[in-house]
């Protein structure tokens, strides 16, 4: 299990964790403290994550929560903190639930590049488990 720093979009600081699958290519990622806001990530959808979260795109990844099934892991470039003079915008990973449970975890540059990394890390798989 791996941690990353955050904040929630009012500045209070969260933790973003990681876990990988042993037995497949799944990074189970709960945002925030809630577990409501836990979902899996797998196979190429992880890539996606990792690419969407380094170049600054904006991305509905597809994953699965266990309660309502198939769903929506939003990353997009977060609008409130850009500055037209840096080399890379704080970015937004989000989850939006029925009955109005969302949560939106904003991440500063460095934090992502560290998200990335650990979404992305295939050592923790194994390298018969990447695809």
């Amino acid at each position: 299990m791996f941690t990353v720093p955050g904040r929630l979009s009012d500045g209070t600081p969260v933790v973003t964790t990681i876990r990988h699958g042993r037995q497949q290519r799944v990074a189970t990622i709960q945002l925030g403290d809630a577990a409501v806001f836990t979902v899996s990530v797998r196979g190429r959808h992880i890539d996606d994550l990792v690419e969407a979260l380094r170049e600054g795109d904006s991305l509905g990844v597809p994953c699965r929560h266990p309660h309502y099934g198939d769903w929506l892991l939003g990353v997009h470039p977060h609008q409130w903190w850009v500055n037209p003079r840096a080399e890379r915008l704080p970015m937004e990973l989000y989850l939006l639930l029925p009955a109005d449970q969302q949560i939106v975890v904003v991440f500063t540059p460095e934090q992502v590049d560290e998200l990335a990394s650990l979404a992305a890390d295939r050592e923790l798989l194994g390298a018969d488990q990447c695809r």
